[in-house]
C-alpha cells in the first residue's frame, strides 16, 4: 500500500511539475506577447489607441497622449468623451461609435488644435476587434497627420479656381470674356426654349473708339473701356449677365426679358454712358457714348449664332443711323 501510495504521489508530482512548467511557459509567452505588443505600440509614430465598448481607453501610445496633451494616468481606464472633450455622452459624428454600430472600418478628417496652439488636419481611422461571438468588443483608433496633404489639396483647388477665373474673365475689365459669354448664352437659349421663356440680349460698342485710341493713346482707350464697363455693371439688374465680347464690344444677356423690357434697359444703359466724362491729362475731358443693338428670341430652332447675328444687325443699324442710338431685331 505504501508503494502504491508512493507511486500515486510521484505521478501527481509529475503532473504538478508539468502543469507548473506549462503555466510558466504560458506566462513567458504572455510576457513575450506583451513585450511584442508594447514594441508595436511604441513603434507607431502616429497617435494610436484602443477603447472598449464603454469607450474606455485600455491601450494607447505615448504619441496619442502627447497629442491630446494628457498624461497616461489621465487616460487609462477613462471614457474618451469625458477626458478629452468634457462631455457626458459620445461626441457627434463619432467614428468609434460608428464602427461599434456598423462593425466596419470608418474614417473621417478633423481639424485639431494642438497643445502648442497650432492647428493640424488629422485623418482618424477606426478598425473593429471581434470577440468569439463576432461582436465588436474593442475599436482601434489610428490617427494620421494629413496637414501637408490638405495644404496641397487647398493649393491645387486655389490654382484650379484661379485658372478657371482666368479662362472666363477679361483681364482689363474683370467682366466675363467671350468664351464665358458664349457658354452662358447657349445655356440661356436652351433654357428659354425648354420652358418657353423670353430671352433678349444687347450688344453695344463704344462710339469712335478707334479715334480715341489713335488720338489719346491705348492707355486712354483702356480707361474708356474700364469706365464704360463699370457704368454698365451699375446700371444692370442682378439677373443680367454682362461681359466684354471683344475689343470695344460688350454683351448683355437678359434672361426672362421681353424685347420691350430689353429696349427699356438699353435706354437706361445708353443714357448712363452718355453722362460719362473721361478725364484726361491737362484738365481735359472727353464724352463717351455707345451704340446698341437689341435682339430677342427664342424658338426651338434658335441658337447662339441666330441671336448674335440679330443683335449685330441691330447694332450696325444704330451705327449707320448716327451712333448713340438703339435699334432692335426680333426672331
Amino acid at each position: 500500500m505504501v508503494a502504491e501510495r508512493t507511486e500515486e504521489l510521484n505521478a501527481v508530482n509529475d503532473l504538478l511539475r508539468k502543469e507548473i512548467l506549462d503555466r510558466t511557459r504560458t506566462e513567458e509567452e504572455l510576457e513575450r506577447s506583451e513585450s511584442f505588443l508594447n514594441t508595436i505600440f511604441d513603434s507607431f509614430h502616429d497617435p494610436f489607441s484602443i477603447v472598449d465598448r464603454e469607450f474606455r481607453f485600455i491601450r494607447f501610445n505615448d504619441t496619442y497622449a502627447r497629442t491630446r496633451n494628457k498624461l497616461s494616468k489621465d487616460l487609462f481606464g477613462k471614457k474618451c468623451y469625458e477626458v478629452l472633450h468634457n462631455r457626458t455622452a459620445i461626441c457627434d459624428d463619432c467614428v468609434v461609435e460608428k464602427t461599434f454600430r456598423s462593425k466596419d472600418p470608418c474614417a473621417k478628417e478633423k481639424l485639431v488644435t494642438l497643445p502648442d496652439g497650432l492647428t493640424a488636419w488629422f485623418e482618424i481611422l477606426t478598425y473593429p476587434i471581434f470577440d468569439q461571438q463576432k461582436n465588436v468588443s474593442h475599436v482601434v483608433e489610428y490617427t494620421r497627420d494629413i496637414t501637408f496633404r490638405k495644404k496641397e489639396e487647398e493649393e491645387k483647388e486655389a490654382l484650379i479656381k484661379t485658372l478657371n477665373h482666368l479662362s472666363t474673365t477679361d483681364s482689363l475689365t474683370g467682366l466675363l470674356n467671350r468664351r464665358a459669354l458664349n457658354d452662358m448664352l447657349q445655356h440661356e437659349i436652351e433654357r428659354a426654349s425648354r420652358y418657353e421663356k423670353d430671352l433678349s440680349m444687347i450688344i453695344c460698342d463704344v462710339d469712335l473708339f478707334k479715334h480715341i485710341n489713335d488720338t489719346y493713346g491705348h492707355t486712354t482707350g483702356d480707361r474708356a473701356l474700364t469706365a464704360v464697363s463699370e457704368v454698365l455693371r451699375q446700371a444692370l439688374r442682378k439677373s443680367d449677365i454682362l461681359g466684354r465680347y471683344g475689343g470695344d464690344e460688350f454683351m448683355i444677356i437678359l434672361p426672362e426679358t421681353s424685347l420691350t423690357g430689353a429696349q427699356s434697359l438699353a435706354e437706361k444703359v445708353r443714357a448712363a454712358v452718355e453722362g460719362l466724362n473721361l478725364e484726361l491729362p491737362g484738365n481735359k475731358r472727353i464724352g463717351l457714348t455707345i451704340s446698341i443693338g437689341v435682339a430677342s428670341c427664342c424658338m426651338t430652332e434658335d441658337n447662339l449664332d441666330t441671336l448674335v447675328s440679330l443683335a449685330d444687325a441691330a447694332l450696325y443699324r444704330s451705327k449707320e443711323s448716327g451712333r448713340n442710338k438703339i435699334s432692335t431685331m426680333k426672331r
